[in-house]
């Protein structure tokens, strides 16, 4: 039999149930395949996992966008390059979403093993890693802010609801921008005072179909940019908001760019990645890598 690790995060979303983790022994059992699982605890490194993946013959993994990242992450970091299979198992599974992985759990469990495999790109913020998105400003935060039980009970409708308890509490950030572009080399600069910024490589964000444009691709060493600048009245945030959820980028407030590389100088900003706290920085540097994951879709 083949050997198959599966690294499960008992806590994302409704939690994992012991029927379901059943069904998965169960099917990959049936697929000539001998799992070994893993449970993955809140502060555990992962990096001790993955060197031991390598002995593997495949690797999947149960959880959310946020144990995807973890687990990615530990990968970057080391020689393995592995295929991973992937059962979305979270909150609003914006990247499972975006790479076109079923919702139904029987076609999950075979996507998780299927040879059709999809080369994505990856993007790193001065050397950390994100699958899909890095945010910065009004509501980015409040996927890894909002408790894990309202997350369970409201879903994303928790997530709007915290975002709007901080509206009255707007953060403006001064930022010079500079977005690069890797076909001709040229660099644009933009300087303004922003609410919102996000640099994505996602369908969507947070379960919102923000930059789901025609020519949105995630494999094209390419990755969109969406900054709000700062309104002048509520109604004008109210707008802005609602031409985000429309995605409507070319909106009064709304600046939209495409590229390779994106720098971001001035106010300090505390990023969110992949759903989470991604650290604080007053120099952030964006870069994406091309193919830089490969996951069975």
């Amino acid at each position: 039999m083949k050997k198959l690790i599966l690294i499960c995060n008992p806590r994302a979303g409704k939690g994992i149930s012991g029927e379901k983790l059943k069904e998965m022994l169960s099917f990959y059992t049936s697929r000539d395949f001998l799992p070994t699982v893993y449970f993955t605890k809140k502060d555990d490194d992962l990096m001790e996992i993955i060197s031991e993946a390598k002995n593997y013959d495949q690797l999947v993994v149960c959880g959310g966008d946020g144990m995807m990242n973890a687990v990615c992450t530990a990968v970057q970091k080391s020689d393995y390059r592995p295929k991973i299979g992937y059962l979305p198992h979270g909150t609003t599974n914006d990247f499972a979403k975006s790479i076109g992985i079923p919702f139904s759990f029987n076609e999950m469990l075979e996507t998780s093993i299927s040879e059709n495999v999809k080369k994505l790109d990856t993007g790193y913020i001065n050397d950390r890693f994100f699958m899909y998105v890095a945010g910065f400003g009004l509501f980015t935060d409040v996927s890894y802010k909002t408790p894990q039980s309202s997350k369970n009970a409201l879903g994303y409708l928790a997530y709007v609801l915290e975002g709007v308890k901080s509206i009255s509490e707007i953060r403006t950030y001064h930022l010079k921008v500079k977005v690069g572009s890797g076909e001709n080399g040229e660099v644009e600069e933009i300087e303004d005072d922003f609410i919102m910024g996000l640099v994505t490589n996602s369908m969507s964000v947070a379960g919102m179909k923000v930059l789901s444009k025609e020519d949105t691709k995630l494999d094209d060493g390419i990755f969109e940019m969406l900054l709000i600048k700062k309104p002048s009245s509520i109604n004008d945030l109210r707008e802005a908001v609602e031409s985000m959820v429309m995605t409507n980028t070319n909106a009064g407030l709304m600046i939209y760019r495409q590229g390779s590389s994106f720098s971001f100088e001035g106010d300090e900003l505390s990023w969110c990645l992949d759903g989470e706290f991604g650290g604080s920085y007053g120099h952030t540097e964006i870069s994406v890598e091309n193919g830089g994951m490969y996951i069975r879709t």
